[in-house]
């Protein structure tokens, strides 16, 4: 199946012309792939001769426009979330597909129908790709069926692409050792972020995720209740699961704590995140988080769960813990003044992984064959 593509590996961006389905669309109304495409496709756009983008409709009503920020929007009448993504995805492939030089699969919803992907790309001799995320059947908000058919989905999106991304190096002994020969780690961008030179609040909190268990929002709720923190904001998507709703009722009345839904509007997002003291991100699972490489371009102390993917995003800019009780001591350290990490020099290090034209450039260099491992 993987017979050789002489003219493909060496297409070099301006010839190319990039289709990537699997996301909610552009602008970002959804998560961490609308984000990566609404700050790095403009990039993309300008590096390829034609950058298409699929989009849920739905959730574009107000707006159909063709295009965006340079890229070509498509939209699909069928939901890219949840169960009906297997269905969008395939939609998606056959609508970009006659324009697309290069196709890159956002997500493995859409594992089911790789071999058939592969099938039609290696007779239009076009190049597959695919981002396999947070490796999502480890997702605990899952149950052990869906858990395992997505592994499947997993394992036939990984065994049929020509190209698979991976977004942290925490994530590296997920791939399989087929796809090694040809998977990349890649992150996403931050340098998009807006200052407007908001002034820190001494002894406030923020969180800004999607509100599922492996986020650890109980765990942060508690941490901050417990400590000495005066004010806790969480911006999330209270009211797409029980387990959101149910936080939300069981803290309503705490006056400590703000909850606010989803927010996009990058004015605001960044006042929130100018004026916060501290910066708590609980994800347990998955590999970078946005968020957390956009908030590395902010001067709050971050105070990240303990696991590989995080330590990997931020390094030796932020404090980790493991559990309420040294949550806790992180927060009451900082109101203190006693326990600050912020190094310049590293965050400035750092910060240089996470631009949009490195991770355009990377994207650009991976579908052409030509940075793969």
């Amino acid at each position: 199946m993987n017979r050789p593509k002489s003219i493909d590996l060496h297409m070099m961006g301006k010839e190319m012309k990039l289709g990537i389905i699997g996301s909610a669309g552009v602008p970002n109304r959804y998560g961490g792939f609308e984000s990566f495409l609404e700050h790095c496709g403009p990039v993309l756009s300008r590096k390829t001769k034609a950058i298409y983008v699929t989009c849920d409709a739905s959730l574009y009503q107000d707006d159909l426009s063709a295009q965006y920020l340079g890229m070509n929007r498509v939209f699909i009448s069928v939901k890219a979330n949840g169960v009906f993504s297997i269905i969008h995805d395939l939609i998606a492939f056959l609508r970009i597909y006659r324009n697309s030089t290069h196709i890159m699969v956002l997500g493995v919803s859409g594992g089911l129908w790789f071999p058939f992907f592969k099938l039609m790309c290696y007779w239009g001799d076009k190049r597959l790709g695919v981002n396999i995320d947070g490796v999502e059947w480890r997702r605990s908000k899952f149950n052990n069926i869906k858990k395992q058919v997505l592994r499947f989905f997993d394992y036939l999106a990984q065994r049929f692409s020509d190209v698979v991304v991976y977004d942290n190096a925490g994530l590296a002994p997920y791939i399989y050792s087929f796809s090694r020969g040809r998977s990349v780690g890649i992150g996403y961008s931050g340098d998009h972020v807006i200052r407007n030179n908001w002034q820190c609040v001494k002894g406030t909190a923020l969180t800004i995720c999607r509100i599922e268990p492996e986020n650890n929002l109980d765990m942060l709720i508690e941490g901050m209740m417990r400590s000495r923190l005066s004010h806790y904001t969480i911006v999330g998507n209270w009211n797409n699961s029980e387990y959101g709703r149910a936080l939300r009722k069981s803290y309503q009345f705490e006056c400590r704590l703000l909850m606010l839904d989803p927010i996009y509007e990058p004015n605001r997002l960044a006042e929130l995140r100018e004026s916060c003291a501290v910066y708590l991100h609980g994800h347990s699972v998955g590999g970078t988080n946005p968020s957390l490489v956009e908030m590395l371009y902010y001067d709050c102390v971050l105070c990240c769960y303990d696991v590989i993917f995080n330590r990997v995003t931020a390094g030796e800019c932020a404090n980790y813990f493991r559990n309420v009780d040294e949550l806790v001591q992180c927060i009451n350290a900082i109101v203190d003044n006693n326990f600050i990490r912020i190094d310049e020099h590293n965050r400035d290090a750092i910060r240089s992984k996470y631009t949009s034209e490195v991770i355009a450039a990377a994207y650009i260099e991976a579908m052409s064959g030509q940075s793969c491992q």
